[in-house]
């Protein structure tokens, strides 16, 4: 009868750290997910704060060109109601100083665009790029030996 105990308890034993362990993997488990969980939470914030943000400068660029079409609206309207031709026949020393200023103002502006955007790549320069091989493509965005490279360039200064 004690034989009978015995492998009751051994069993039983057996069971429970069966149990035990099984708990210790599901609580594991569970404070990974709520980790898990709070990063996501944390992103879904982060992507509510963005989409808000979004959503504002969205509004604003929209009434920005909501007044810039009442403005061109307006512009139309005058070359509509005047005869252009008309008047640079009848008075051309006015539509012509006038288009000249305008014209003046659009070229400088292009002008000052361009050498913001040519100074960019001051001090930049490139190794041309030359295939040995005659084959392959060109079109990597590796740099080795007989790519374009603008790090360590020294050559020719």
């Amino acid at each position: 009868m004690w034989q009978f105990f015995a492998m009751m308890a051994l069993v039983l034993g057996g069971a429970a750290y069966g149990l035990w362990d099984q708990n210790l993997k599901l609580q594991k488990n569970i404070a990974s997910q709520r980790v898990a969980i709070e990063q996501q939470e944390a992103a879904f914030k982060e992507l509510q704060v963005q989409t808000k943000r979004q959503n504002e400068a969205n509004t604003a660029m929209q009434s920005k060109n909501k007044k810039i079409e009442l403005e061109m609206s307006r512009y139309l309207d005058i070359f509509a109601r005047h005869n252009l031709t008309k008047l640079a026949t009848a008075k051309p020393g006015l539509i012509e100083k006038r288009a000249n200023n305008a014209t003046k103002k659009v070229f400088e502006s292009i002008e000052n665009d361009s050498r913001d955007v040519d100074s960019l790549d001051d001090g930049v320069q490139l190794v041309p790029e030359t295939n040995s091989t005659g084959a392959g493509d060109n079109n990597s965005n590796e740099t080795g030996e007989n790519r374009d490279s603008t790090a360590g360039v020294t050559e020719g200064n």
